[in-house]
């Protein structure tokens, strides 16, 4: 467990050291191991260097629970969602893409004051794929593209998912793709969500991924991740870095951890 949490201390140092824009998540990650390894310096360290957007997004996170109190930055943000209502609606849909995948959304559910009773569908992902896309299908109907102002990060995050595993659907999904670059520009998606969902669409049409985040083996056993078809693996990293993503080689070793667990 600790080799675990050593490797995702070097995966925050080595975004830390591309001194691009980083996901959020991996910066919550990242300061979730500095404090689970009482590295304290070196946690507020990070927090100083963040920049507002960042920062915004963690300051509600239990991770910050103490130490938000002692940031005045953090009392300046603003965590209402305009669309209360929507945004519950898609946090129940994104708790079931997590869960339907086997992932772990206790958190998500806590910070909601939901339950797992009240929320989940209780189906496979294929027929949770199914009913999310119809939900979303409607919502964007209704409310266009939602903002991160009108739903927030969390419901955000939920939205990219759906489109994400929506292969079942590739036309609609691939329609999608611009929105969430516009989501992108507009600051209501981190860069990653539009290089994971370009290079989705891309294997899925049997064209070469550009970003390196689709994979055609992760074999733990033998230790071996490799890449679907991807353009020129010279400058690899270079577009990576742009999109605040992980070196490719770090990235393979995140995988190959994540699948043997």
């Amino acid at each position: 467990m600790e080799k675990d949490y050593d490797l995702g201390e070097l995966q925050l140092d080595s975004l830390l050291a591309t001194k691009s824009k980083i996901d959020k998540r991996f910066v919550l990650t990242g300061l979730e191991i500095l404090k689970h390894k009482n590295k304290d310096e070196k946690f507020k360290q990070v927090l100083q260097n963040l920049d507002n957007e960042t920062l915004e997004f963690l300051c509600n996170k239990p991770v910050l629970s103490s130490a938000a109190t002692k940031l005045e930055r953090c009392k300046s943000f603003n965590y209402e969602a305009d669309n209360p209502a929507l945004q519950l609606q898609l946090i129940k849909m994104y708790i079931n893409d997590q869960i339907s995948r086997s992932g772990n959304m206790d958190a998500i559910i806590t910070t909601y004051k939901l339950t797992k009773e009240e929320v989940v569908y209780g189906k496979d992902n294929m027929s949770t794929d199914a009913e999310n896309r119809k939900q979303l299908k409607e919502i964007f109907a209704k409310y266009g593209f939602p903002t991160r102002k009108m739903v927030g990060e969390d419901a955000m995050q939920g939205i990219f998912f759906i489109i994400q595993h929506a292969d079942a659907d590739k036309e609609w999904q691939q329609a999608q793709l611009p929105k969430v670059e516009n989501a992108v520009k507009k600051g209501d998606m981190d860069g990653q969500r539009y290089a994971y969902l370009y290079d989705r669409i891309k294997i899925n049409s049997g064209e070469k991924q550009l970003y390196g985040t689709q994979f055609a083996k992760v074999d733990p056993v033998n230790k071996v991740a490799e890449l679907a078809l991807t353009e020129d693996l010279e400058n690899l990293d270079k577009r990576r870095m742009g999109m605040g993503m992980m070196p490719i080689e770090t990235y393979k070793v995140i995988m190959l951890k994540s699948v043997s667990k």
